[in-house]
């Protein structure tokens, strides 16, 4: 209710405060005992009071969400880095345990065709260790590679025909279709389709397709395809393998850093990465890193025989990971106020990066950095300055960094 000028006028009528004194000529009022009963002023004001604001106890409470300097580059190079890790510490026990799953399935198919009988039973033993298979895939390569969905498909094809035939009693033709299946199953299994298809060495799988900027060049009309992409990664735990998505098979193994003559261009290169990247290079509160090269390798049709990497323009990315958003922070804190210099900032695609500089090998080397989340990345270190550098770009077009 509003407080308005008739009931001021009013709630003064009633309380006497016309000028004239009250009982006994004093116009002083004495608390009485007990509780007074309400006036007309009191009901007044309490109506335009506002009412007081209610709290709902079962909001939640919001918070405010951390910063992360550059979120999405931060998402991508998770993806990236995570690939590259998975690989230096889990594939060897995934691709073991897809073998061994599969070394089981296939005994039971063999174990069903040596069986006097096939029945709904036999056909449900064949299921269940086919299925424990595929799930296996999925659960230990899947999102790395290809291989679980086309299991589903070849896995479904085989057991449906072998039941379709059952039920006409064609028993000849249900040993055939079990055979198939055995023989699949082996074949996926074997070490040369782990070499060829499931390979860490020579990737062609998610790790690529994550690296490869398949953006197709607007300024050539002549060419609907996103130039290849052929790069060398490198991870602290010691692996080192390609993603490469064409057809040649890379006779030099990757960053090799075994003993031997001095021509070894794979140990010559990751000493090179270790040279260029010791300055900017943290280790407080970092959990791993990764050296990347990106060549400009021509197209398909055009590679030679035996492609040599080396031959092709190429650059370098440093990719530092660490304990957490602030960790990062700190590291570049540290490194600025340190070994590296900045000096201005340079745009691949949408990220700003900072120009720096700093001493490697008696020289001066000019590089770009920035932080993305957790991660600290360092590009294209050259002792040629930025400001000098002429058609430069063509390795590191091939990397998703340039995605607008």
């Amino acid at each position: 209710m509003e407080l308005t000028r008739r009931a001021l006028l009013g709630t003064a009528a009633a309380l006497g405060l016309t000028g004239c004194l009250g009982a006994d000529d004093s116009n002083v009022a004495y608390p009485e005992t007990g509780t007074p009963a309400p006036t007309p002023t009191d009901a007044a004001f309490a109506d335009a009071a506002p009412a007081s604001a209610a709290v709902d106890e079962t909001e939640p409470v919001r918070r405010t969400e951390p910063t992360v300097p550059n979120r999405r580059l931060a998402s991508e190079v998770a993806r990236v880095y995570g690939e590259i890790e998975w690989f230096a510490t889990s594939y060897d026990d995934a691709i073991h345990t897809y073998q061994r799953t599969l070394g089981n399935a296939m005994a039971t198919v063999e174990r069903v065709r040596d069986a006097a009988d096939f029945d709904a039973n036999s056909l449900g033993l064949v299921r269940r260790a086919t299925d424990r298979a595929v799930a296996t895939a999925e659960a230990e390569l899947g999102g790395h590679f290809g291989i679980p969905g086309q299991m589903r498909e070849e896995v479904d094809r085989h057991v449906a025909t072998t039941r379709r035939f059952a039920d006409r009693g064609d028993l000849d033709r249900v040993d055939e279709e079990l055979e198939r299946l055995h023989d699949y199953l082996g074949g996926i299994r074997s070490d040369l389709f782990v070499r060829q298809v499931l390979s860490d060495r020579q990737i062609d799988a998610t790790l690529y397709r994550s690296l490869h900027d398949g953006t197709v060049d607007d300024d050539d009309d002549d060419d609907d395809e996103a130039a290849p992409g052929l790069f060398e990664v490198h991870h602290s735990t010691g692996y080192s393998g390609y993603a490469y998505a064409g057809p040649r098979y890379i006779e030099r193994d990757p960053f090799d850093d075994a003993p031997g003559d001095d021509e070894n261009a794979g140990r010559e290169l990751l000493a090179r990465q270790r040279l260029r990247f010791e300055a900017p290079s943290e280790t407080a509160g970092r959990t791993g890193f990764a050296y990347l090269v990106s060549y400009a390798v021509p197209d398909e049709d055009d590679q030679p025989s035996t492609l040599a990497p080396l031959d092709y323009p190429y650059t370098s990315l440093f990719v530092q990971h660490y304990d957490g958003v602030d960790a990062a922070a700190d590291a570049v804190e540290t490194l600025l106020g340190t070994a590296v210099s900045q000096e201005g900032s340079y745009s691949f695609g949408r990220d700003r990066w900072r120009r720096v500089y700093y001493r490697a090998d008696g020289d001066v080397t000019y590089a770009y950095l920035i932080q993305a989340g957790p991660f600290v990345l360092v590009a294209a270190p050259s002792e040629v300055a930025w400001e000098e550098r002429v058609d430069w770009t063509d390795p590191l077009d091939r990397l998703w960094l340039w995605r607008p």
